[in-house]
């Protein structure tokens, strides 16, 4: 899994060198899967591992795409089934939510320290300590002043049951 997570991420940030490249050049852009075999091809040149780095590839992510939600998003680009800069949002909501989280964990715990609170709240965010119905609903409100927070609250509350499942 880690070796999964770890090749996707590589794909991504060379993906985004090559779409600038592309741009630069004034050249179109390729999908995330016709690039998968560019990054392939250019990683290890030969047709043989470029073809078995890319069935071991989407083996993997067959496998674990129910398990990790970063895996399932990778799917979905693949397939064109979401938007490659899909996790550029994803990305600045989760930072967005965690500081908010820490915000929240610090005015609930104002005598526990700056490490002490990055604890509670990297335990929460792996689920090892559960996100209390005050928690995410004040969450919600402070990230959703201009929406609808009972909407967003139901999809959050569903967001976070499926990522604990």
């Amino acid at each position: 899994m880690k070796q999964l997570r770890d090749t996707i991420a590589d794909i991504y940030l060379c993906k985004v060198k090559f779409d600038k490249k592309c741009e630069e050049n004034r050249q179109p852009k390729e999908t995330m899967e016709q690039f998968m075999y560019t990054y392939l091809n250019q990683k290890y040149g030969l047709k043989a591992l470029v073809v078995e780095w890319a069935s071991a590839l989407l083996i993997g992510v067959k496998q674990y795409t129910s398990e990790d939600h970063e895996v399932k998003l990778f799917d979905k680009v693949i397939k064109n089934e979401c938007d490659e800069e899909f996790r550029f949002i994803e990305a600045h909501l989760k930072e967005t939510m965690y500081q908010s989280l820490k915000t929240l964990l610090k005015e609930k715990y104002f005598f526990k320290i700056e490490s002490e609170i990055a604890k509670l709240a990297d335990s929460i965010v792996v689920g090892a300590s559960a996100l209390e119905d005050w928690m995410w609903r004040k969450l919600t409100e402070r990230l959703c002043d201009t929406i609808d927070s009972e909407a967003v609250s139901a999809k959050l509350a569903l967001v976070i049951a499926d990522k604990r499942r």
